[in-house]
């Protein structure tokens, strides 16, 4: 009888550890889907359900964590993430999602230090994508402190590491707008229009630089655009600026 309950006891360890090492990351990848379809509610419910199995499993921590942050819940996201990064001082994610975290709630300077950190870690990790993403936020916590060099800097880093992500030319093409450098503003919403052709943003952006510059047909084109995808300043600027020139 010892026999069959340690042979019992022996294969459904064996099954947890199965389920340990591929079900939860399945899980994981299903919350991450929810959050994109910005269904929160179940993609919380699958951060805990894969939390159940492995409560220390980094990237449900760090997947639930970030969920928060879109649900603005920025104490309870902070609260995992200081003790995650407790049990696991090693992991740059974690230090990722605190510099985010301080970034929304205007503590630029700890999300600089947070993000260092997180590159310092991310380090020889061959993890392109991850580095960017942490390039383009600290970028985006020095440009809120005014250190637009080091902003440029970043966000160009981020760029060279993931030439995909629509965000980070945005960013950085709207600096380059605030230093009025309008050229290289221009390439950068022409990049994320190339990118992303239904992002409103780059077209206003750029229609506002069309219009400052005089060229009003081109910034026109670029307000209507904007309009029809939900730009609210866009549509003020095509009823102030844009109709009587389609009317012509």
């Amino acid at each position: 009888m010892k026999q069959y309950l340690l042979l019992f006891l022996l294969i459904f360890s064996i099954n947890c550890s199965v389920f340990s090492q591929s079900d939860v990351k399945s899980i994981v990848r299903i919350g991450n889907d929810l959050v994109k379809l910005d269904r929160y509610a179940e993609a919380l419910e699958k951060f805990d359900e894969a939390l159940d199995y492995l409560p220390s499993f980094a990237p449900a921590i760090d997947g639930k964590a970030n969920l928060l942050i879109l649900m603005e819940d920025y104490k309870k996201a902070s609260k995992i993430i200081e003790e995650a990064i407790k049990r696991n001082s090693d992991y740059p994610q974690f230090y990722l999602t605190k510099g985010i975290i301080n970034i929304k709630k205007n503590k630029y300077e700890d999300a600089v230090e947070d993000l260092g950190i997180a590159l310092d870690l991310a380090q020889g990790l061959d993890d392109k994508v991850l580095e960017s993403k942490i390039y383009a936020n600290r970028g985006a916590a020095y440009q809120k402190l005014l250190e637009n060099e080091a902003a440029l800097n970043d966000y160009s880093k981020a760029i060279q590491l993931d030439g995909n992500n629509p965000n980070v030319y945005l960013y950085r093409g709207f600096l380059y707008y605030q230093n009025n450098d309008h050229p290289e503003a221009l390439k950068d919403f022409d990049s994320v229009i190339e990118i992303d052709p239904k992002n409103p943003f780059a077209y206003y952006n750029r229609g506002m630089i069309n219009f400052k510059q005089d060229k009003i047909l081109e910034a026109c084109d670029d307000f209507h655009k904007a309009c029809e995808l939900g730009n609210n300043n866009a549509c003020k600027m095509v009823i102030n600026h844009c109709i009587t020139i389609r009317a012509q």
